[in-house]
């Protein structure tokens, strides 16, 4: 499966300075996750081309590879003129579906020439979309400015694979049902194999106005829309933020870089707040700078001792947004003139742009950060402040209406409309026990950091990946790789244990006339076939030294293999290691395998220290791999389970598409290799495969749902 993402914003700008072209990547973390997703897939991405330069580095097609520095694939610019821009971005997009979305149905304007340019412009990105596609592709379009796309590439394009992420609320039915084109938005996106929206509520809203506006056939229970013939599938993927990110750019921030940015916004003591928003009707800054004003006028021991710092950047320079910005500054200015005292003010107002890696610093240093969306599909900075606590003493005070509401358990929620209860939760949250605080920080970081933002990108993309497989496999396009121990077979204290269940070796059979069928195992090359005993599919030994091709064994190596040198390295394994009890060494010819998983825990350290102290000395002979509870040691010039995945595709192939399942180190090898043009299935999350499954007990489930 070949990636491609559509998108209104790029990843790259390309800018002009003079007669120079410079290449900028704009910040944000879903164009930089995605970014990384094609980077290491390949593939496409489709976005409008807004840069003063972006003409100038085009081919003939539109296409430029990127990044720049590197290019790993392929970034392709559709062209907007100014009317287009102020109709179908400005116009429809953001004064009608955005307003509508977020429930502020007074700032809804709506005029015939925006749906015009609204469905031009989708055309133009449908267009660029067909021009690209090929048999094996999937389309990932992204948001609401985009929402006819999948109709016009599905009746160019029936067997097209797409999928639609949708980053803002969706509204419920007696809301949705106010927009003129509410039948032609649900069926243009009734068109994707797969929509993803933030939370399950917009699921099930989504739902409803489906059935209320087209009668359409709703299947609750598995959260899908049947609609002239085509079946939508609905999920919720809450998107979310790189934790690691923010921890480590938080965390790199020393005691005088803190105290200096103090000294610079003003703060000589007491409690911080902070807000980070756009500029943007949506963020609830006026109840948010109410509720400040109400704190100070009730309690007036803060005043001099607590300071908010808000950061607002101007995003979109028209109305309602420029009378929006007015209301704002008016008020901080009217709060800083009633409570100022001396140097200290009790709002710092900041407009200019910051980037992510001084921000975490903003987010380390104060004690509450406050989120007020009147509505909000998630609100990533509730999460990037809570990556950046890693001294866990803040407290995060969070809209119950903002989607991140639904998963950070540990904010104080509340009303934006409460101005009151607004107030009050800002003094509970600045004199809240540390214990408490820390507790409350310390579970919130656990949910980020285990639902982060390669989580989403991975959910998405795997659930794609099998919506993509579920329409395609009629056609019998898939070439099934297989891992023996711990996908196969659970993982055994000893290897000979790890026996082939019946159920499982009966649906292989089956399997085989559906499509050709190879394993790949790190065991011997007879040891694997004996094991799988099943005729007519193709078997990799050795972590792919050796292959059988149906009729004869393969060598898979890059010229002569020293034997010597490897009888030497292993002689010396085995004297260094005899004397612990546990410990295995499975000579397979080609290569050698360290098992240690019966070895005491309170030695296996010890086997380690004495392995490597081997080891180190052989780096420029053998290629060693450390996997689960064993020591892989190959030369450099024999073939790794990529390379004989390849070579199986490139000889018996015929373009099938690749689908590999595996769940060790040695694995990671296949997931490289395939991942541009196939499908990668880990036993586990922490991999380079694209998808997953949680556990070696599933492998036969997904092997029933192929069959």
């Amino acid at each position: 499966m070949k990636l491609m993402v559509v998108s209104n914003r790029e990843p790259y700008v390309h800018k002009k300075t003079g007669n120079t072209i410079n290449a900028e990547k704009p910040a944000g973390g879903l164009t930089a996750a995605l970014d990384s997703v094609l980077k290491a897939s390949g593939g496409v991405w489709i976005a409008w081309g807004s840069g003063s330069g972006d003409r100038n580095v085009v081919d003939d097609r539109c296409r430029v590879p990127v990044p720049p520095s590197a290019p790993s694939y392929t970034l392709k610019r559709v062209w907007l003129g100014q009317n287009e821009v102020d109709n179908y971005y400005t116009g429809y997009s953001n004064r009608v579906l955005w307003p509508l979305s977020h429930l502020t149905l007074d700032r809804v304007y709506y005029r015939k020439q925006y749906w015009d340019y609204y469905r031009r412009v989708n055309q133009k990105f449908a267009d660029a979309i067909i021009e690209e596609t090929g048999p094996d592709t999937a389309v990932w379009v992204h948001d609401y400015h985009l929402c006819l796309v999948p109709l016009f590439v599905r009746q160019a394009l029936p067997s097209a694979t797409i999928g639609h992420f949708w980053h803002i609320p969706w509204p419920d039915w007696g809301t949705f049902r106010i927009l003129p084109q509410a039948k032609e938005i649900l069926e243009g996106l009734l068109a994707n194999d797969l929509i993803g929206f933030q939370i399950p509520l917009f699921v099930q809203n989504f739902m409803s106005c489906a059935k209320e506006s087209l009668n359409a056939d709703i299947d609750y229970e598995s959260q899908s829309v049947l609609y002239n013939g085509h079946r939508t599938l609905l999920k919720p993927f809450p998107i979310s933020v790189d934790f690691d990110s923010f921890s480590l750019m938080a965390l790199s921030k020393k005691p005088h870089t803190i105290q200096h940015l103090k000294k610079q916004l003003g703060i000589k003591g007491g409690y911080t707040g902070i807000g980070v928003d756009r500029l943007e009707y949506t963020k609830a800054l006026l109840k948010r700078l109410q509720a400040i004003d109400l704190f100070f006028e009730k309690y007036l021991s803060f005043r001099k001792r607590f300071t908010f710092v808000q950061i607002a950047v101007p995003t979109r320079l028209s109305e309602p947004y420029i009378s929006y910005k007015k209301s704002v500054e008016e008020l901080i200015n009217r709060i800083n003139d009633k409570y100022a005292s001396g140097a200290w003010q009790p709002i710092v107002y900041i407009t200019t742009k910051i980037e992510h890696k001084d921000l975490a610093l903003y987010y380390r240093i104060a004690d509450v950060a406050i989120i007020s969306s009147v509505y909000d599909g998630m609100n990533l900075v509730a999460k990037e402040y809570i990556a950046s606590q890693v001294d866990e003493s803040g407290v995060i005070i969070l809209s119950e209406f903002a989607g991140a509401s639904e998963e950070l358990v540990g904010a104080l929620l509340l009303n934006p409309y409460d101005i009151e209860t607004f107030a009050e939760s800002i003094k509970r949250a600045l004199l809240m026990p540390v214990e408490e605080k820390r507790s409350r920080m310390r579970a919130l970081r656990e949910q980020v950091k285990d639902n982060n933002l390669k989580k989403w990108t991975d959910g998405f993309i795997s659930a794609l990946g099998e919506r993509h497989l579920e329409l395609h496999n009629a056609s019998g396009n898939i070439f099934l790789f297989l891992d023996y121990d711990g996908t196969l077979t659970p993982i055994v204290d000893r290897p000979e244990a790890a026996v082939l269940d019946e159920n499982v070796r009966a649906i292989l059979n089956r399997l085989k006339s559906k499509y050709p069928i190879a394993v790949i195992s790190g065991r011997a090359l007879p040891d694997i076939m004996g094991r799988v005993n099943i005729k007519d599919i193709l078997y990799a030994g050795n972590h792919g030294a050796q292959l059988w091709d149906g009729k004869n064994m393969v060598s898979g190596t890059d010229g002569p293999v020293d034997t010597g040198i490897l009888n030497e390295f292993k002689e010396k394994v085995f004297s260094a290691l005899r004397d612990i009890d546990g410990v295995m060494i499975e000579d397979k010819g080609m290569t050698i395998s360290i098992h240690y998983r019966n070895v005491s825990r309170r030695y296996r350290e010890k086997v380690a220290e004495r392995f490597r102290n081997i080891a180190d000395s052989y780096t420029d002979k053998f290629r060693i791999t450390t996997g689960k509870e064993v020591f892989e040691v190959r030369p450099l010039n024999v073939w790794d389970k990529g390379s004989a995945v390849l070579w199986i595709l490139k000889n018996f192939g015929n373009g099938r598409t690749p689908v590999y399942i595996g769940d060790d180190v040695t694995d990671e090898d296949v997931f490289k290799a395939v991942n541009r043009t196939g499908v990668s299935i880990s036993i586990g999350e922490n991999s380079n495969a694209r998808c997953f499954l949680k556990v070696q007990a599933e492998v036969k489930a997904f092997l029933d749902w192929l069959l």
